[in-house]
């Protein structure tokens, strides 16, 4: 039987963690899934990673940079356990171990690579009133993944996942908070399938959501990682650059034919030139700003290579 190995992101979740990977724990048992180990990344200043450790998991310190970061030093971590299938899940209590089932069947019959799940499938998934300015934002996150993959996603923040460990073996990350995209974003670069289930979301019953304070906010964070992952940062740098020494030398073109090509006349219009000097710098700072973000997107993709060798 296949080997899991499953990922808890926690920040002061002590009176939740345990349940959670004794739920976890028996809901795979059930499903004849005997070999399961656990990984949580925690940034707890409660007695979290401590009940971890208690239940049998290793507990990896998050960093403190946020959810995308720890969940990345998580699922790098879940690796050395040589796991089949690798699982993030929330553990505040608000998403239903019950569903992982459903997650681990598309994998055990190879329909997909990663599953990911949507809480906006049906309108009966989320046990709660659902703040608007939060749904508008995942609306837009969405639409932003659509674009940037070409699939049909409805929800870009479920808090459930499972994938093979190919997909982590492969994955590399840009930003601190960009986790649940840049995942999706990666396996369909690499070539693998993803799918979304419908998945859903209970209230919570102890403490409040850290993940996302601002919806607003966290797009402003999110958006200039995607666009620099999507390589879409290229053709809107270098076609801006192209455009703009592209009407420098055109105005140049027209005042010298307003001129009749007379140096003496042309060179008297100061303030064209001025303006057509300003069109070139522009378009050339624009051009070189593209090359300079992508070449440091390559160096991040190098070193993130370099610690998982050492590591």
């Amino acid at each position: 039987m296949a080997k899991v190995c499953v990922v808890l992101p926690t920040k002061n979740e002590e009176k939740t963690i345990a349940q959670v990977i004794a739920d976890i724990r028996r809901v795979l048992s059930d499903n004849e899934y005997k070999d399961v180990s656990f990984v949580v990344t925690d940034d707890s200043s409660d007695q979290t990673r401590n009940i971890a450790k208690s239940e049998g998991a290793l507990v990896v310190n998050g960093g403190g940079r946020g959810l995308g970061y720890a969940m990345y030093l998580g699922l790098e971590a879940s690796l050395q356990f040589d796991p089949d299938y690798i699982l993030s899940f929330d553990s505040d209590g608000q998403c239903d171990p019950e569903e992982l089932k459903w997650f681990m069947a598309p994998l055990e019959s190879d329909e997909a690579d990663m599953v990911i799940g949507s809480r906006f499938q049906r309108p009966d998934l989320i046990a709660y009133k659902y703040r608007w300015i939060n749904r508008l934002g995942t609306i837009i996150l969405s639409k932003i993944l659509r674009l940037f993959t070409g699939l049909p996603l409805t929800d870009s923040h479920g808090g459930i996942r499972a994938m093979r460990s190919e997909v982590v073996e492969e994955l590399e990350m840009l930003g601190t908070h960009t986790y649940v995209q840049e995942t999706i974003i990666d396996a369909v670069e690499k070539g693998f399938r993803v799918k979304e289930i419908h998945s859903v979301w209970k209230l919570r019953k102890h403490g409040e959501s850290r993940v996302v304070r601002s919806i607003p906010l966290y797009i402003f964070y999110t958006l200039p990682i995607l666009i620099l992952r999507s390589k879409q940062h290229i053709k809107w740098l270098y076609s801006l650059g192209i455009i703009f020494v592209s009407l420098a030398l055109a105005y140049f073109a027209f005042i010298s034919y307003q001129a009749s090509f007379n140096f003496k006349i042309m060179f008297s219009r100061l303030p064209a030139f001025l303006l057509i000097t300003l069109l070139i710098l522009t378009g050339i700072q624009l051009f070189f700003f593209g090359f300079i973000l992508d070449l440091i997107k390559d160096i991040k993709y190098r070193l993130n290579r370099l610690d998982k060798k050492r590591s």
